[in-house]
Order: structure tokens, then C-alpha cells, then sequence
């Protein structure tokens, strides 16, 4: 069951990379109020401004939305996503850049690709682990470590558990999500709460430096212990 609600995630994606963007203006979304989603995408906008330092690297980065946000603070930016029509959408977002930053991208599943340890000074997370079930996840943040400098900062991007989200979906399990052609995909996804985002802190040896929590997003800004 779990690969075919995986396959089916992926399926989405693909799918959905074109119109994927739409989310943030609150367009079609989970939680019919376009104005929640505004103000949490520019509150997280502010927090990457002032976000990343060295060789960035972008986990499950989709279209880019966020780069344009934090890749002036990088020397070296490594693009990751399974999607190859998302890395395409992010390719035309540099383009617009125009940026002279070395920008390279890594399409295939961050869990079962090959990096070099402790290579780079700082990571974005934008809505990967919301789909990771619980043994998954700790994979996930143990391979992370394992590349990442001592001191490395990380911004967590991801669906907040909030009170308005609670009478629109349930807060873990298969979800069904549908493109604006009517197509319909069930995929796995887990909301958040402060709580837990702190439980994730100290589980693996990170210091929480801030944390914006949003009714529809959050944005966590760690710091890994040296």
C-alpha cells in the first residue's frame, strides 16, 4: 500500500508542477481563505531574506518559489527533487534571476542519493517531511546531519496544525489532491504543531532559533549543535 500512494505522490507532482505555484496565492487550496495563505507566504518570504550563508542545499526544492528569497546570502546553491517538470519550473526561475551564483541540480530521491559528508553550510526543507511517516522522517534528519557542517542553520518550511487547518483535514494519513484538470491523487501528509516542531529540536540535536507559526504554514529556523 505504501508504494502505491507513494508512486501516486509522485505521479502528482509531475503532474501538478505547472500549476504548483497557484498554492500561495491561496488558489484551489486545502483552507478556503486566500488571504491565510498571503500572509504566511510573506512572513515566510521575510525569514528567507535573511537566511542562508556558503553552499546551500535545497531538499525537495519544486519550483524554486523560495530561492529568490535567500540565494543572494549563498556562494553555491545544490537544487534537489525527484520531479523533473519541478526542476524544469526551477531552471525558469533562475533564468529570471540572472544570477551568477553556481547553481546546480540533483533530480532523484534525497534518501537513496549519494552525497559527500559535511559539505554544506546550510539546508531548506520546503514540504518534504509532511510526507514522510514517522520512520521515514528519521532517516531523513539523520542523513541530513551527515552532510551538513557543524553550526550548519536549516529553515523548515512546511504545513502548520492550526485550529482553521483542523476543520478542513485531518492532521495525518492519505490525502486525495486534485490539478485543476480534475484529476485526483492520494498521497500521504502530516501537519504540525509547535509542540512537535520542538520534540523534532531536541531529538536530533538542534537549536531552534525561531519559529513563525501561520494558520495555513510555518517556517522553523534551526541551528545544528556542533
Amino acid at each position: 500500500m505504501k508504494d502505491e500512494w507513494h508512486g501516486q505522490m509522485l505521479e502528482y507532482y509531475e503532474e501538478r508542477a505547472p500549476e504548483y505555484d497557484e498554492i500561495y496565492q491561496g488558489e484551489g487550496p486545502g483552507i478556503p481563505d486566500p488571504a491565510l495563505y498571503t500572509e504566511d507566504v510573506e512572513a515566510i518570504k521575510k525569514v528567507c531574506r535573511d537566511f542562508g550563508r556558503g553552499h546551500l542545499i535545497d531538499v525537495g526544492c519544486g519550483t524554486g518559489y523560495w530561492l529568490p528569497y535567500y540565494a543572494s546570502n549563498c556562494t553555491e546553491i545544490t537544487l534537489v527533487d525527484q520531479s523533473r517538470r519541478m526542476l524544469s519550473e526551477c531552471q525558469k526561475r533562475i533564468k529570471e534571476l540572472h544570477t551568477d551564483i553556481d547553481i546546480h541540480f540533483v533530480k532523484g530521491d534525497f534518501m537513496g542519493l549519494r552525497f559527500l559528508s559535511k559539505v554544506y553550510d546550510a539546508a531548506v526543507i520546503g514540504f518534504f517531511i509532511s510526507h514522510l511517516q514517522e520512520e521515514d522522517a528519521h532517516l531523513f534528519w539523520r542523513r541530513l546531519k551527515q552532510i551538513l557542517k557543524p553550526n550548519a542553520d536549516i529553515l523548515w518550511i512546511d504545513g502548520s496544525w492550526s485550529d482553521t487547518r483542523k476543520k478542513h483535514r485531518a492532521r495525518e494519513g492519505i490525502q486525495q489532491r486534485a490539478l485543476n484538470d480534475g484529476r485526483v491523487f492520494a498521497i500521504f501528509k502530516k501537519y504540525f504543531d509547535e509542540k512537535e516542531i520542538g520534540a523534532v529540536a531536541a531529538n536530533y540535536s538542534l537549536t531552534l532559533r525561531s519559529l513563525y507559526m501561520g494558520e495555513v504554514y510555518f517556517v522553523a529556523y534551526l541551528r545544528l549543535h556542533s
